[in-house]
């Protein structure tokens, strides 16, 4: 019989925690993100994590301990806006780390697109007769838009042909960003570019697209 053991003092927390929401993004357009957690220790047996700052947990208190995992799906507080979570990880002898945050926006919010006019519902390409004119706005700030020929009203941002600017049409898109809410954009559409977006002579349903900051394109 030995007549002595071994024991292992360990005093250091985790080290190297750090957590991301959806890869790092700076936006989400869902409250449910996928957190991503990773150590610099190589062995995370016995791990346990705890999170909060979300719709299960508010704060540190509501927060219960659960089994280390390198990714995981959550669900953020209610409604759109900055949404920061929090969390903590012990190793197996519950030396515990500091708590580490990430931040994301929530824009669940589809924007609006109004148009105003056109001045003409009928062009062909003879000068004098080629131009059709209006103007849109939107009811939020968004980064880029798309004016295109759709097969139907109800048609998504990357359904028919953005009409070409080569035979004179202007502003049917845009991607400098920045653009503010509810500052109408001047578009022109003639009628040479019409026909090479949409060949042959016809009604063509022409549909205005915006996408806002979180990557979110207009629908109606």
């Amino acid at each position: 019989m030995a007549s002595f053991f071994n024991l292992i003092l360990d005093t250091l927390a985790p080290s190297g925690l750090t957590l991301k929401l959806n890869g790092g993004a700076t936006y989400a357009t869902s409250n449910t993100v996928t957190a991503t957690i990773t150590l610099t220790d190589e062995t995370k047996t016995g791990y346990q994590m705890k999170l909060w700052g979300i719709k299960a947990a508010a704060t540190e208190t509501d927060a219960s301990w659960e089994t280390f995992a390198a990714s995981k799906s959550i669900v953020l507080t209610d409604g759109d806006g900055l949404k920061t979570v929090h969390i903590k990880v012990r190793d197996d002898v519950c030396n515990e780390t500091a708590a580490v945050t990430a931040s994301i926006t929530v824009n669940t919010a589809v924007p609006v697109v109004t148009i105003t006019g056109p001045d003409k519902t009928r062009i062909s390409k003879v000068s004098g007769f080629d131009t059709c004119a209006f103007s849109f706005t939107c009811d939020v700030d968004f980064e880029e838009y798309t004016v295109r020929v759709v097969p139907s009203t109800s048609s998504l941002h990357d359904a028919g042909t953005q009409i070409p600017t080569t035979g004179g049409s202007s502003n049917t898109s845009g991607t400098a960003g920045g653009y503010k809410k509810a500052t109408a954009i001047n578009v022109t559409i003639k009628g040479a570019d019409l026909a090479t977006a949409s060949s042959g002579d016809g009604t063509k349903i022409i549909k205005v697209f915006v996408k806002n900051a979180a990557g979110t394109w207009s629908v109606a």
